[in-house]
């Protein structure tokens, strides 16, 4: 891939960048329903150490060809960053939709820049403004119109485990940006990736999910999908979204937060998912909430 930092940055009218902006929220937006069909042969525990394992073996050639250069004793610190923010979430998530639907589960995913300003806040010195207050408050409300549209109390609390999900995700943008600056963005992912790919191995070795992978139903039902996850969703997606922030803008690409919902609803629809009309208001108060924080 030809690096862009040579050529001026393409106006966001430019197609390559909306093509690219549309091609992201589709897939992401359908990353939650691919979830939820690994889910049908899969725990959730499997489903997040397949995703894991599989982008690791799909990371490890990029670092190769790659020849970045990795500081030394940061090991320890890149596994944390990458735990916190795929290898947990990747369990959690997939918890989640063992009772959420997918739809719900990608709205909630919204929730990440909130959680991102409040690890800011209470570990890293963070000064919290006035539009972050009311960003908070509106994430917060459409939490609650979510889990009462849902009815069922025990259901809804499944909810926590999305938001415990992007509270990783927070973390991990967090540890990033305080920690990280110097490391390689190709290195940071595959050294991390690395290193949980190995458990993620031996996990799925306990549990016995290399024996439910002998059957073709599960490789139709399951598998295949949750290849798609590992290979689009998050190898070919993050190089993807790498070449957009480069062409375009870094606003541009970040509006992507507010395109995945969307497609996350509309994937949860074509899948039968029922939309009701709580669900619709939490997505709004949380979006709400994501331009609150972000307008400034």
């Amino acid at each position: 891939m030809k690096s862009s930092i040579s050529e001026p940055a393409a106006s966001v009218n430019d197609f390559k960048g909306w093509a690219t902006f549309v091609i992201l929220a589709f897939v992401w937006g359908g990353s939650f329903i691919l979830i939820k069909k690994g889910l049908i042969h899969f725990t959730a525990l499997e489903v997040g150490a397949l995703r894991i394992a599989i982008s690791a073996i799909a990371f490890l050639p990029i670092f190769l060809v790659s020849k970045v250069t990795f500081p030394k004793g940061k090991v320890l610190l890149v596994t944390l960053v990458v735990l916190t923010g795929n290898g947990i979430p990747a369990v959690l998530f997939a918890l989640a939709e063992t009772r959420l639907g997918s739809a719900v589960t990608g709205v909630l995913n919204s929730l990440t820049p909130i959680f991102a300003l409040l690890m800011g806040v209470f570990f890293f010195g963070t000064k919290l403004k006035r539009h972050h207050i009311i960003g908070l408050l509106l994430g917060c409300v459409g939490i609650a119109v979510l889990m009462i549209g849902e009815g069922d109390w025990y259901i809804s609390s499944y909810v926590f485990f999305v938001v415990l999900g992007t509270m990783c995700y927070g973390l991990s943008a967090n540890l990033v940006k305080r920690f990280c600056q110097d490391i390689h963005p190709i290195a940071l992912t595959t050294i991390g990736f690395s290193s949980l790919g190995v458990i993620s191995l031996v996990i799925l070795w306990i549990t016995g999910a290399y024996d439910k992978m002998a059957y073709a139903q599960t490789w139709k039902e399951s598998l295949g999908p949750l290849f798609v996850l590992a290979l689009v969703c998050t190898v070919f997606s993050n190089i993807l979204f790498y070449w957009l922030i480069q062409r375009t803008t870094a606003i541009f690409g970040s509006a992507i937060a507010y395109a995945i919902p969307c497609m996350a609803l509309v994937w949860g629809s074509l899948d039968g998912e029922i939309i009701s009309w709580f669900q619709l208001a939490g997505f709004g108060f949380i979006i709400a909430a994501v331009y609150s924080l972000r307008r400034h």
